[in-house]
């Protein structure tokens, strides 16, 4: 599976993909344009790659990967990320969507079958991008076992 990169480029996975996590981080997500901070965390809640300075909490990886199954936590206290919270506006089949309205950011959060996908758009970021950008991901690295 191809992924999709910054303007409709696509990596082709058996050529191009990242050798580290941190690859993942940098060429992937923030190279794309669409994520202006992301991180890769195990399901259990240790840190496997992340941005500069974005420290999601075990805690808040640990609701995320509650709000997979049950996301009535998400709907009413909203997911928080980083420590900034957002209103829950997609919770379904291992996928978790949040928004702040106010300043036109919100995170994108995917579990894979060992790790949880975390990006943020902010200002100048187009949601729909990030969006799309970690789902893909996530279903690659679905595929992959991870």
């Amino acid at each position: 599976m191809a992924v999709a990169t910054r303007f409709g480029a696509v990596i082709n996975p058996e050529v191009q993909m990242p050798s580290s996590w941190n690859e993942y981080i940098t060429t992937v997500m923030m190279d794309s344009g669409f994520v202006t901070k992301g991180a890769i965390y195990g399901t259990e809640g240790r840190k496997w790659a992340a941005s500069k300075g974005f420290d999601v909490t075990g805690d808040e990886v640990k609701n995320f990967v509650d709000g997979f199954t049950d996301p009535t936590k998400l709907w009413v206290d909203g997911v928080r990320v980083a420590g900034k919270v957002y209103t829950c506006t997609r919770s379904e089949s291992g996928l978790i969507v949040g928004r702040e309205s106010a300043e036109g950011t919100g995170c994108v959060i995917c579990r894979c079958n060992k790790c949880v996908l975390i990006a943020v758009h902010e200002e100048g970021a187009l949601p729909g991008g990030c969006y799309n950008l970690i789902t893909k991901l996530g279903e690659y690295l679905k595929e992959q076992g991870v």
